[in-house]
């Protein structure tokens, strides 16, 4: 798309811990490019002033939502505005995140992908119920209506996950553009096989360009030693 609507960060914070952070602005709402940096921004502003652990992760994804609201009420063009957002902190032998939305955190173990995040959406409690097919969910026309994201006044929802981290572990951050065309048994072999982060992220960048993105897309890999 001619405007991006994805803003990204990874960094080294300052108590030790590597924290990446994927938004996703909502298309068609208006300022979602100005949503998701804002909510980044705020995000990591938060977590270098307090530190990190899991609750002040759940401050500062709220902290983002009410800069986001504050923001609608200065100009017209923004008072609609709304992101995703999707973060993780790793230190040690363990990741922490937060959630909100459709972006996504995947993490690999020994070949085995395990998705630590659920979309908040009406096709995501379909799949979950077994009333439709990864297919069908891949292709089902709700999969973009969100019950949930930063901006939105009502129903919003925040999903907390920790998962150990062992050796050899790879954590794999996206924005929807990446897992609207490819499937969790595409990613699984690339997170399995490939030797670098950056290998991996420019073969999933291939695959998505062979396929013909409709969006932009956006991805965060971190491998664990």
């Amino acid at each position: 798309r001619q405007a991006n609507e994805d803003f990204l960060a990874c960094w080294l914070a300052a108590s030790g811990e590597i924290v990446a952070c994927v938004a996703d602005g909502l298309g068609g709402m208006g300022g979602g490019d100005v949503a998701s940096k804002l909510a980044v921004q705020t995000f990591r502003r938060c977590l270098d002033e307090h530190g990190i652990d899991a609750e002040k992760m759940q401050d500062a994804i709220h902290a983002a939502h009410h800069e986001i609201l504050k923001a609608q009420m200065t100009d017209i063009k923004y008072d609609t505005m709304a992101t995703t957002l999707t973060a993780a902190a790793l230190e040690g032998n363990g990741v922490t995140g937060v959630h909100c939305g459709d972006t996504r955190a995947v993490l690999v173990r020994q070949g085995e992908l395990r998705q630590l995040t659920k979309d908040h959406s009406p096709a995501q409690r379909q799949f979950d119920a077994g009333a439709i097919t990864e297919e069908e969910f891949m292709h089902h026309r709700q999969k973009h209506l969100l019950d949930s994201a930063l901006g939105v006044s009502t129903g919003l929802r925040i999903d907390a996950f920790h998962s150990d981290l062992l050796p050899g572990d790879r954590l794999l951050l996206t924005s929807d553009g990446v897992h609207d065309l490819l499937f969790p048994r595409d990613i699984q072999p690339l997170m399995s096989t490939a030797p670098t982060p950056e290998a991996l992220n420019a073969q999933l960048a291939a695959m998505i360009e062979e396929r013909g993105p409709k969006d932009n897309y956006s991805m965060i890999a971190i491998f664990a030693d």
